[in-house]
């Protein structure tokens, strides 16, 4: 974990009130906009961030907490599967996660299963990847443009991230192929 990640962790379980600020000030409209993408409103956004925070800390409480992703991304990660299981509840409609997966809550629980179990071997696999295709791909897949990529991680161009995106994909493309796993949750 590094030191930006170990002070949000610090910031929820110390209850440091200007931290806390700082984490909903930074984070919340983020959250917000993610779930109002995937058909929610503000308020949904706000209340599964509040969830999400609870969830964190009591994760980090416990002794043998690792974050093995950005504090954003493991955020993220939580507040998308929150918003999927509440929004099943509270809207009896198909809701789509990412661009090209959508689920519809007459699925059955297998499915279900089975798309979590894909999830978590992508979060794996992704984590074994060196930090800075993990770094490009996290942004990636939190939508930011190849622009804003190359300025954040202070690459040559725009061509040189979109390269270094596309071999970091099939780095980890490979990584999951070559799980033992991987065939039984196709």
């Amino acid at each position: 974990m590094n030191t930006v990640d170990d002070k949000y962790i610090k910031y929820l379980l110390t209850n440091d009130r200007a931290g806390l600020k700082s984490l909903y000030d930074e984070f919340l409209p983020k959250i917000q906009s993610i779930i109002r993408g995937m058909g929610g409103t503000n308020d949904d956004g706000w209340e599964i961030f509040q969830e999400a925070l609870i969830v964190v800390m009591a994760k980090a409480k416990k002794d043998n907490f690792e974050l093995t992703s950005s504090f954003y991304t493991f955020l993220v990660s939580i507040c998308k599967f929150k918003w999927f299981n509440e929004s099943k509840k509270k809207y009896k409609r198909d809701l789509t996660i990412e661009d090209n997966v959508t689920l519809s809550t007459d699925e059955d629980i297998i499915k279900d299963i089975n798309q979590v179990e894909r999830y978590r071997l992508f979060r794996s696999k992704l984590g074994m990847l060196k930090p800075m295709c993990r770094q490009i791909l996290e942004l990636f897949f939190n939508q930011y443009s190849l622009k804003e990529i190359t300025e954040k991680l202070t690459l040559a161009s725009e061509n040189a991230a979109k390269q270094k995106k596309h071999q970091c994909q099939k780095k980890l493309i490979a990584l999951i192929k070559s799980d033992p796993h991987y065939k039984e949750l196709l």
